[in-house]
């Protein structure tokens, strides 16, 4: 008796087992989670591993394409330090061994003037490239100006595919300048190739997804010869024709308050020459802080010239010596403190 309903139990579990999914017996992955739509109007995928934003991979196992991204910068013009604003022609390639989902670059730090200045020349679904001018946006770092370096980037997002589909890899080899690249008045110092995962605040409810972002950047800096001659010098220059004052006797007090009053005028002028170049900063450049030490320099030479209205004619001798033991000296060292510090 107990042996026919040991043989009946087998059955059914034989029974059972063959009522399995193949799919299932042959270890075939679950389909993909269906996208669930609530009251709030925003579909999302209802599951407790991977991404739930209606825009990730609906199979959360699959691993994303990896792709090997090339960059060739052609040519950078029209760099505005003031505006933080530059044209960049270059070359773009995607590369990698599976077949790519629809790529559709985005500059987050720029954009394209007319649809026709981005031309795709290949489409292969392993590889991808694209010839690119665009107008970027940086923020400039002015605090050692005349002798700043400046960064300038180039950032690159696939904002329609996020890091569950693709995933960027910097190809070095393929990262270059081109051949004749210059940029009138900067030197080339350095480059470097990041990759981030960026995440946006949320858009919309679910928006959990990050997005993968390619970043070249490059740092220029401006060469020293031309920073000397155009600010350095001139502002050395006026402090110097103020100076020549202190030479002067006493009795030639009209001469000396005519070297001292006008480079004052000059001084000023020349300082707003060289900010109209710049954008607003809510510090001061190394020019600013030259230029007053130049006020300073300026200040003192034209209070020793007045001193001699201030005093009697039988001090006049002694201003005079000591004036030009220590004003040059006390002019060359905040002359040179503007200069370093």
């Amino acid at each position: 008796m107990y042996s026919k309903i040991i043989f009946k139990l087998l059955i059914c579990q034989f029974i059972g087992f063959l009522s399995i999914p193949i799919s299932l017996i042959a270890g075939d992955p679950p389909p993909p989670r269906k996208l669930r739509q609530v009251e709030s109007g925003v579909p999302f995928f209802d599951r407790e591993v991977g991404f739930k934003s209606p825009f990730a991979n609906p199979n959360p196992d699959e691993k994303p394409i990896e792709i090997n991204v090339g960059f060739l910068l052609q040519n950078v013009t029209n760099y505005n330090v003031k505006e933080g604003k530059f044209e960049a022609d270059f070359t773009l390639s995607y590369t990698s061994n599976k077949p790519m989902p629809h790529m559709n670059p985005h500059f987050t730090n720029g954009y394209i003037e007319e649809d026709d200045l981005i031309r795709q020349i290949s489409d292969e679904p392993t590889f991808k490239l694209w010839k690119v001018h665009a107008i970027f946006y940086n923020y400039p770092d002015l605090r050692d100006y005349p002798f700043d370096v400046q960064e300038l980037a180039i950032e690159i997002e696939e904002d329609d595919n996020g890091i569950d589909m693709i995933k960027f890899i910097p190809n070095n080899e393929n990262t270059n300048f081109d051949s004749d690249f210059q940029l009138p008045g900067w030197d080339v110092r350095y480059t470097e190739v990041r990759i981030l995962n960026h995440y946006y605040p949320d858009r919309f409810d679910y928006d959990d997804l990050y997005y993968p972002r390619y970043i070249f950047r490059m740092g220029i800096k401006r060469f020293s010869t031309n920073a000397v001659f155009t600010v350095f010098l001139p502002a050395f220059v006026i402090m110097l024709v103020s100076l020549s004052g202190i030479w002067l006797r006493p009795e030639q007090i009209e001469t000396k308050i005519n070297s001292t009053a006008p480079m004052l005028a000059a001084a000023v002028l020349f300082h707003y020459t060289l900010i109209q170049e710049l954008p607003a900063t809510p510090y001061l450049t190394r020019a600013d802080k030259l230029m007053m030490s130049v006020y300073i320099c300026l200040m003192i030479n034209m209070v020793s010239a007045w001193s001699f209205f201030f005093f009697k004619e039988e001090k006049h001798d002694m201003i005079y010596r000591y004036s030009k033991l220590i004003i040059p000296p006390l002019n060359l060292i905040i002359f040179s403190l503007g200069s370093f510090l």
